[in-house]
């Protein structure tokens, strides 16, 4: 095996071992959620407002923190994206001194919103050849190619993959192929278990059998 496959499995395994660190950060951050009802139950109505502030910043702190895990597990350019926006929203709502500071939040959440919408950041996930990423959500690509594969079998079009092998009962290898509903998935080129590459490619007919090739 290479250095540089070594290296990315090794990379791969860390960044999983940070997004469960941080999952259980935010569990031990939850309990401390219902410890602030106690605290604002018994501050006096002058100290009402900074209290709450404080409560909201640590819920949305927690958000993030999931967020970035999710990032971390899925790398996608919509993970990035969902990061930032609550990142600029919890800014927005906890940190904004002045009406200046919230304009700013909402030309940053505006600009994210263009980039998504216009950039579509998908695109560096599928090349015109319709080979893609195995990280890429399934609705990235049915909204990219216009298929139908059901989201109710991953995430990701890796994880639909892995679930139709397990179905079929076939081994992942170089040049195997699965039709699910109008798109025939092919693996294009495989490290030791894992997928690094497929095409993906919408039929004419709509097939609801799941099989391999």
């Amino acid at each position: 095996m290479k250095l540089s496959s070594k290296v990315a499995k090794i990379v791969k395994v860390l960044e999983l071992m940070l997004a469960l660190f941080l999952a259980v950060g935010v569990i031990i951050g939850f309990i401390d959620i219902l410890r602030y009802f106690k605290t604002i139950y018994y501050t006096s109505p002058m100290d009402t407002y900074p209290m709450m502030q404080t409560f909201l910043g640590h819920i949305l702190t927690l958000v993030i923190g999931l967020e970035l895990a999710v990032m971390l597990v899925r790398h996608t350019p919509a993970g990035v994206i969902e990061v930032l926006l609550f990142a600029i929203a919890r800014k927005m709502i906890i940190e904004s001194k002045s009406m200046f500071d919230i304009l700013l939040g909402v030309v940053a959440i505006g600009v994210l919103f263009f980039i998504n919408k216009f950039f579509d950041p998908a695109r560096n996930f599928v090349t015109e050849s319709n080979i893609v990423n195995p990280a890429i959500l399934v609705k990235d690509i049915n909204k990219r190619l216009s298929t139908n594969i059901p989201e109710d079998l991953g995430n990701t079009i890796g994880g639909v993959v892995a679930n139709l092998s397990a179905e079929t009962g076939e081994e992942l290898e170089r040049g195997k192929t699965f039709k699910v509903a109008d798109a025939e998935i092919t693996i294009l080129s495989m490290d030791g278990k894992l997928i690094k590459e497929l095409k993906v490619v919408k039929t004419e007919e709509e097939d609801d059998v799941r099989h391999a090739i």
